[in-house]
């Protein structure tokens, strides 16, 4: 008795190990796209790095609605002569012991070998003063990633580094083994 494959019930089934097949195909798949964006990220950071760029995380909600905390900010060193009223800066606040503040700049003097400012955050009622003299440069705002400084910050803990290093060590090993058998 003749069976046609065509319409047997069994032909469409995979066999057993096919499934196997496709989810390890899919899981190099997943590894070098997430190995493609690990290395993208990490050569535009050692770019914007060596253009002079810096990034910081805001912690405060004192720029808000501008800035919220969480935010990853991207700051250049600018010349502190060719600061402006509005740019939003970033300085080391002498009223805090130096703690660096990010703050939208209000008024500027600049009569004598240093340059005044008065700076205050958007939501905060009150403005602080500082100076630096004229030839210093002061970070300012190029622009901002909205909420990616929280995964910047968790990047940062050494527990979530070192997890995250393993896991990326084990899908790498996992998929040289697997071309390796497959040779």
């Amino acid at each position: 008795m003749a069976v046609d494959l065509a319409t047997s019930p069994h032909a469409r089934a995979l066999p057993p190990h096919a499934w196997i097949r496709r989810s390890l195909r899919l899981a190099d798949l997943g590894s070098g796209v997430v190995c493609g964006v690990a290395l993208t990220l990490l050569a535009a950071l050692l770019l914007a790095t060596v253009a002079g760029y810096r990034p910081l995380i805001d912690h405060s909600d004192s720029m808000r609605p501008a800035i919220r905390a969480g935010d990853l900010l991207i700051m250049r060193a600018e010349p502190a002569t060719k600061i402006h009223v509005g740019e939003v800066v970033s300085f080391d606040d002498p009223g805090l012991n130096g703690k660096l503040v990010t703050h939208r700049v209000v008024a500027i003097d600049a009569a004598a070998q240093r340059i005044d400012f008065l700076t205050r955050g958007d939501a905060n009622a009150t403005p602080e003063s500082w100076s630096v003299d004229r030839h210093a440069s002061v970070g300012t705002l190029d622009f901002r990633i909205a909420g990616a400084g929280r995964a910047v910050a968790w990047l940062a803990d050494p527990w979530a580094r070192t997890i995250l290093l393993t896991l990326v060590a084990l899908v790498l090993s996992t998929a040289m083994l697997r071309r390796i058998w497959r040779a």
